[in-house]
Order: C-alpha cells, then sequence, then structure tokens
C-alpha cells in the first residue's frame, strides 16, 4: 500500500541547506533561464530571497535545486554553498571536520570579515544546546583567536589570525595557487577533510590529468598542463550579511 505524504516535510541538511519533501500538493516550480526561482507549495509560495524558518531556524534561500533520491523528488534549498576558504583555509587550524562541527551548525568560512580583513572567521547557527555553548568557550581559547560577535541573533561568529606559519600557503591561496601550497599542507587538507588524493581537492592541489582533461572536455577549451585547475577565490569569500541573513 502507498502512503502519500499530506504535507511537506521540511528538515536541515547542514547549516548551510534544507530539504523539502513534497506532500499532497506536490511543489510546482517556476523557472527562469534554467534555474528554479520559486515553489509553488499549494498553500504557500518559497522564492529566492525568501527566509524559511526550519525546526525554528532562519534559511535565507538563495538556490533552489531538484534531485531524485530513492525515487522520491526532494528540493534543497540552499543559502549559500562552501566558499573556497572552507575547504583551503580552515585547514589551517588545528583539528578535523567533526570538531568543528562542520556538517551541523558550521555555516562558512570567510578571509574577512567587517573590519577583520585576511583573517580565518568562522560562521555557525547559534544553538542554546549546553554541547555548543562549550564549543564557544572552547573556540575562544583556540591559538589565534581575536574576537566573536554576533551578526544576528541566530548566528555567531568567530574570528582567527591567520598562523603564521602557512601564511606563504595563504598568499598562495589568494592567487589561486592551490597546486603551490606546501607538500605538508596539502596532507593537511587532505587529513582535515577527511578525503583522499583522488578526490576532488586532492586533484586540484596535484594537478590531476584526469580533472584537466575532464575541465577541457566541459569547457571545450584547452587547458595548458602548468594551469591550475580551479578558479582564483572571489568576493564570496569575504562575509556578506546580506546574503545569509
Amino acid at each position: 500500500m502507498k502512503v502519500q505524504i499530506k504535507h511537506a516535510i521540511m528538515n536541515p541538511k547542514n547549516g548551510r541547506s534544507f530539504t523539502i519533501l513534497p506532500g499532497k500538493d506536490g511543489a510546482i516550480p517556476e523557472e527562469r533561464d534554467g534555474k528554479i526561482v520559486s515553489l509553488d507549495m499549494g498553500t504557500y509560495t518559497i522564492s529566492l530571497g525568501d527566509i524559511v524558518m526550519v525546526k525554528k531556524k532562519p534559511y535565507k534561500v538563495n538556490h533552489i535545486a531538484r534531485s531524485i533520491v530513492g525515487k522520491k523528488l526532494v528540493y534543497t534549498l540552499t543559502t549559500a554553498y562552501l566558499t573556497k576558504a572552507s575547504m583551503f583555509v580552515m585547514p589551517m587550524m588545528t583539528g578535523n571536520r567533526r570538531l568543528y562541527m562542520f556538517d551541523t551548525l558550521f555555516v562558512n568560512c570567510f578571509i574577512g570579515v567587517r573590519e577583520h580583513e585576511n583573517k580565518i572567521a568562522l560562521l555557525y547557527r547559534f544553538s542554546g544546546d549546553t554541547t555548543f555553548l562549550r564549543f564557544e568557550q572552547a573556540l575562544s581559547k583556540f591559538p589565534g583567536f581575536i574576537d566573536t560577535f554576533d551578526p544576528s541573533p541566530h548566528f555567531v561568529m568567530f574570528v582567527f589570525n591567520i598562523p603564521d606559519k602557512h601564511m606563504d600557503n595563504y598568499v598562495h591561496f589568494l592567487n589561486g595557487e592551490y597546486s603551490q601550497f606546501s607538500p605538508e599542507y596539502k596532507e593537511s587538507v587532505l587529513d582535515f577533510h577527511g578525503f583522499g588524493p583522488e578526490g576532488e581537492l586532492g586533484q586540484i592541489m596535484f594537478k590531476s590529468t584526469a580533472r584537466r582533461l575532464k575541465l577541457e572536455k566541459q569547457l571545450d577549451v584547452f587547458i595548458d598542463e602548468d594551469a591550475e585547475l580551479y578558479s582564483i577565490p572571489d568576493e564570496n569569500e569575504i562575509f556578506n550579511p546580506e546574503i545569509y541573513i
């Protein structure tokens, strides 16, 4: 017997995204230029730029994507994608993803925020849970900590200095020279995220031939063997409250 979902089910996916499993009324997407700009849920509509409360947490909707998961249609609504700093700069700190609640309350990493430039800034969703409150206290004692502030009642930002030993790697990041990271730091990046050298980050840092050929096919261009295989950091690496709040 097939069970029909009466109401849409919305669940947080991580600090940046939540999912919608449509109910019996379905979800009718409106598209413009090949991008979904709104979802008609029957009794209400979610549009780009809206703030949606999911399990009492606000998510600003800047991207809408659909996919099939286990034969079910699922929509993923996202505030922002992971920054390059989250992948390549955050590992300059000690620990790994698990330590930093990377897949739960962590939102994004930036290299500039408010009056702080060229820093490591970590944005989190605030939680009154005891575990998070202890985590806040622990972060304020981490090496390089310089500031914390609340961009809104629902978010908290922690700011750290770039470790001196990683300044050269940081400059390479700013220039988009991912392959120029020191061998030790390349290993640190992979260890932080729990990835292997054959994954996307490894292919970027080690200039994988397979990735270069794939990009050539996707972009229909010739890519020199000496070229970097990932785009240079842009304005998304600087915290913009209008995107997140």
